[in-house]
């Protein structure tokens, strides 16, 4: 008897509960999504425009003046965010296709 009492005790308020309305649902939120790249540079300080002939070229053989400052890099390959206005940037998609020329 007292263990169906206490199962009454648990299962009634569980019912009700049950009946509760949903909780409200909340408040629209407005997302802005910044785009970190550097802008690139108006002077072209590094010589970019120089190498924008290899641009969809696959692994192109590229040759930089001695003492050049340069990274290469795929896209979405993790990259430092300093700001560097005469280092030339190559980047290449997962193939190996050459998609932007950059300086930065």
């Amino acid at each position: 008897m007292i263990a169906t009492r206490n199962l009454c005790l648990i299962a009634i308020p569980l019912a009700l509960a049950a009946c509760a309305p949903p909780p409200p649902s909340p408040p629209n939120v407005e997302v802005l999504i910044v785009d970190e790249t550097p802008a690139p540079t108006a002077d072209d300080s590094c010589g970019a425009a120089a190498y924008q002939q290899y641009i969809g070229q696959t692994s192109p053989q590229i040759s930089l003046p001695s003492g050049s400052v340069f990274r290469d890099y795929r896209t979405g390959d993790p990259v430092t965010m300093d700001l560097n206005p005469s280092r030339l940037n190559f980047e290449y998609d997962r193939t190996g296709k050459l998609v932007k020329v950059s300086c930065g």
